[in-house]
């Protein structure tokens, strides 16, 4: 029942975000701290880099995990499920959702791309990561949640 509830919780907001404001925060929340490169973010970043056509180094990225409780992180007003930010190569996802496949690889897709805009092309059409729904249905052409790839 959590991980549905989690599930849910985690389908209605936005898939992630990157601060477009100058001097944003590094940390999303105060309650961040490092992770270790999970051996299977390995994996995952070599699936990301062959659906995207695009090649990086995962170790010039750093992973922080957010006490989240309920998925959303905040950071200047605005919630999402992960957070990738550009200055420091930085991942930020919930603590408990370190695990979850789409949501991991949709943040190593922005460090892939480094950018924070969601091209329909990469995001639905390539790698089928948009979403918690385009994960779910790969047929999927454009993400109902932000079907202009913003």
């Amino acid at each position: 029942m959590h991980r549905l509830i989690a599930g849910v919780l985690l389908s209605s907001l936005t898939a992630c975000a990157v601060p477009k404001a100058a001097g944003a925060p590094l940390a999303p929340v105060e309650r961040a701290w490092e992770v270790p490169t999970l051996e299977l973010y390995s994996e995952w970043w070599r699936k990301t880099e062959e659906c995207s056509g695009r090649k990086g180094d995962m170790n010039e990225v750093k992973f922080f995990a957010v006490d989240a409780p309920d998925g959303a992180i905040g950071l200047n007003g605005t919630v999402a499920h992960g957070w990738w930010v550009r200055e420091g190569n930085r991942i930020y996802l919930p603590a408990n959702a370190l695990g979850e496949e789409w949501l991991v690889r949709h943040e190593m897709l922005h460090a892939l791309l480094q950018r924070g805009s969601h091209p329909n092309k990469s995001f639905v059409g390539a790698c089928h990561i948009a979403s918690v729904a385009v994960w779910r249905d790969s047929t999927m052409r454009v993400d109902p949640e932000n079907p202009q790839g913003s």
